[in-house]
């Protein structure tokens, strides 16, 4: 079950919000707040957790809203569409060992609420963060250095890659 948090947590272009717009959730979805999500429900024009890992095209986003249970109606519900630079952060399926944690690995679809980094075959994003490096201490007399082996992380920061982005179907108007 989904945390209800929101998993935006910046952007490195400069935004200083999400970007949320109003789409079609389907019913029978029952959704909180920062679940990946995939439209691909009722013939790919309604929004529903995210469920395999499929070749995502222009049909990812995150949910936005604080929860709507299964028995809620039809109805246009916020999402959340990932533009370049927006940082979001997810649980690991599975605690990443360092050789796999590394900035710009790729990751993949776990759940609507994790991703991992050690299976799949479609990139859904890619490690957006350094924080779980070891620290190193340069200078004369510097003491204390923590080596070379990164940090098992249980959540990562991340960024979606564009091909999969809803935020790519706009681009594509523009072009």
């Amino acid at each position: 079950m989904a945390t209800n948090r929101s998993a935006w947590t910046r952007n490195l272009l400069g935004a200083r919000e999400p970007l949320v717009m109003r789409d079609a959730v389907a019913a029978a979805s029952a959704l909180k707040q920062g679940e990946i999500i995939e439209k691909t429900g009722a013939t790919n024009t309604q929004w529903v957790p995210i469920d395999s890992d499929f070749n995502m095209d222009s049909d990812i986003a995150v949910s936005g809203v604080d929860k709507k249970a299964t028995t809620d109606i039809l109805g246009f519900y916020p999402i959340i569409v990932p533009r370049p630079g927006d940082v979001f952060n997810f649980e690991l399926a599975a605690s990443v060992v360092s050789a796999d944690n590394a900035l710009g690995a790729a990751l993949y679809y776990s759940s609507s609420e994790k991703v991992t980094a050690v299976a799949g075959t479609n990139t859904l994003g890619r490690i957006a963060s350094t924080d779980h490096y070891p620290l190193q201490n340069f200078g004369p007399g510097a003491v204390g250095d923590e080596g070379t082996t990164r940090r098992t992380i249980t959540y990562v920061d991340m960024i979606f890659v564009p091909e999969s982005s809803y935020y790519s179907a706009f681009e594509d108007l523009n072009a």
